[in-house]
């Protein structure tokens, strides 16, 4: 047999050039194109001894024995490229954490008999239907709670696979009348006293209507509520009223009779750590100003909007799907440059800003904004238009 077709031969050569990469990661950081090349080919010479591999059990069926070695040695060389990556690869070090414990399966799968072989297949395939319909039924329908059970397994047990897989927002849309989409709008604060807006999903400056709905999974992953019941309840929400008359302009105050789950939205771990990423992503994205290089960030404020669907009777009077009164806004935090968050303990922080309207017969209606007084935007003033953003 010619050497280039023994597939051990090319596992033993990524191996030898994954290993010369984690060294040059440990003794030479700074090498980084030379370590990403050598990442790259040692890649592909593995899969390549895989292929040859799988090409040689296929034709001349020989023994599981040289496919699951070199399996093996093809998940040596991804863990070994795994930990020879710089921290801030977290997305590749991800997926090849995820590939290499494939590889490893796929390993140990071809020496199994066959009886084993089926049994393992079928619990796979009824683990990727549940963990799809769990994705459909976690979802709270209208005017009742989601199931305890499919929201547990959902949080605790299917997530992660519905993530890596990006089968979770898809299936979400085949829920039965799934809710309200979840917004993030964002000011930047600069310290020079300048600041920028930054909203997503924007229809304006989206190219195509896929990436409006794209950026539609961003924001959800942010969604996800905490199923643990604030500590303190009644302490929180006097000091985050009482922060509001304080404030000026007041920031109206809650009105105990909404339900708690109303006001009051901390995000699970998991929406967190989606958060700190999306201030990072901020921090990078809006680094300085303008044409002002030397002017940093002084904060971003973060909050997560819920936009109220109308229902077909409030379409069919007229009234207007983008009416402000229709969004909720939710204060997620206050992030410094380093997107950390500056005040765990801040009153508002995951309570309700509402939007309201004073309806006066005898002068224009005025909106109470509340999410722009917060923000230090002031708009308490008689709407001109109708309340038409």
């Amino acid at each position: 047999m010619n050497i280039l077709q023994k597939p051990t031969i090319w596992v033993i050569t990524a191996i030898a050039l994954a290993l010369l990469a984690c060294g040059l990661n440990i003794l030479f950081p700074a090498l980084v194109i030379l370590r990403v090349n050598l990442l790259v080919i040692g890649f592909i010479i593995g899969l390549s001894g895989f292929s040859i591999a799988c090409s040689q059990k296929l034709q001349d069926n020989t023994s599981n024995g040289v496919l699951s070695l070199t399996t093996f040695g093809l998940s040596f060389t991804l863990f070994v490229i795994t930990n020879s990556m710089d921290a801030s690869w977290d997305s590749l070090i991800l997926a090849s954490s995820v590939f290499t414990g494939v590889s490893l399966f796929i390993g140990i799968f071809v020496l199994l008999p066959l009886l084993a072989k089926k049994t393992t297949a079928i619990c796979f395939v009824l683990f990727h239907f549940a963990s799809i319909i769990s994705a459909v039924t976690s979802i709270e329908p209208p005017n009742a709670p989601a199931s305890w059970l499919a929201t547990n397994l959902w949080a605790y047990y299917f997530r992660h696979y519905l993530t890596f897989a990006y089968l979770n927002n898809a299936y979400h849309f085949y829920s039965p009348e799934p809710g309200p989409p979840a917004l993030l709008w964002s000011k930047i604060q600069y310290e020079d006293g300048t600041f920028r807006w930054f909203k997503i999903p924007n229809r304006t400056e989206s190219p195509i209507q896929m990436h409006y709905q794209r950026m539609l999974s961003v924001t959800e992953s942010t969604n996800v509520a905490s199923s643990h019941s604030p500590d303190n309840w009644e302490e929180k929400l006097q000091r985050r009223n009482l922060a509001g008359l304080a404030n000026q302009p007041q920031i109206t105050p809650l009105n105990r009779s909404m339900s708690q789950s109303f006001m009051y939205k901390e995000p699970a771990d998991y929406s967190k750590r989606m958060l700190f990423s999306y201030a990072l992503y901020l921090t990078k994205k809006f680094t300085h100003p303008t044409n002002k290089p030397t002017i940093n960030i002084e904060n971003i404020k973060i909050y997560r909007v819920t936009h109220n669907i109308i229902t077909p009777g409030d379409m069919s009077r007229g009234e207007n799907a983008l009416d402000p009164t229709l969004y909720y806004p939710y204060f997620m935090g206050s992030f410094d440059k380093n997107a950390n968050l500056i005040d765990p303990n801040d009153p508002f922080l995951y309570f309700l800003l509402p939007i309201t309207r004073n309806a006066n017969p005898n002068e224009p209606s005025v909106l109470n904004h509340s999410l722009d007084v917060h923000a230090g935007d002031v708009k308490i003033m008689p709407e001109k238009d109708g309340g038409k953003p």
